[in-house]
């Protein structure tokens, strides 16, 4: 089973608001589009700090300046188009920002193809949306 180690960042703003992408999952053997915490995964020898750092500037645009606050972790599974299951570890840690807007400039060809929007959420928003989140625990 493949193992794939990712970061993530819970992005919170001063409105207690969650900043989340819509990301659509084509290579999930059931396709879905869900909103999603920015992040990603670990390149050869990062650390998860080092990816979430990396990952924050490539998504968002933004340098990080202070360490964040590990929040949790999960370790889901899923399975792809191809029948194999992947094992997702996945570290989610806490970033407190109050940008109105971010750069996307950083973002990969497979980002742009897959992320069609940024929204800031509230909890009371997200708990009565009738939208799919990736991690649906982020709100706890």
């Amino acid at each position: 089973m493949l193992t794939r180690k990712s970061a993530r960042a819970i992005v919170l703003n001063k409105q207690h608001q969650i900043f989340l992408f819509r990301y659509t999952f084509d290579f999930f053997a059931e396709e879905q589009s869900v909103w999603i915490t920015p992040g990603g995964g670990l390149e050869e020898g990062e650390s998860f700090e080092e990816a979430l750092e990396r990952e924050v500037y490539e998504e968002l645009g933004i340098k990080l300046t202070e360490p964040a606050s590990f929040a949790f972790y999960r370790t889901p599974l899923y399975e792809l188009k191809n029948g194999e299951t992947v094992r997702s570890e996945e570290r989610f840690y806490l970033i407190y920002c109050d940008e109105k807007s971010f750069s996307y400039d950083g973002w990969s060809d497979s980002e742009t193809r897959r992320m069609t929007a940024g929204k800031w959420w509230s909890v009371e928003e997200i708990r009565k949306s009738t939208e799919k989140f990736f991690s649906e625990d982020v709100v706890e």
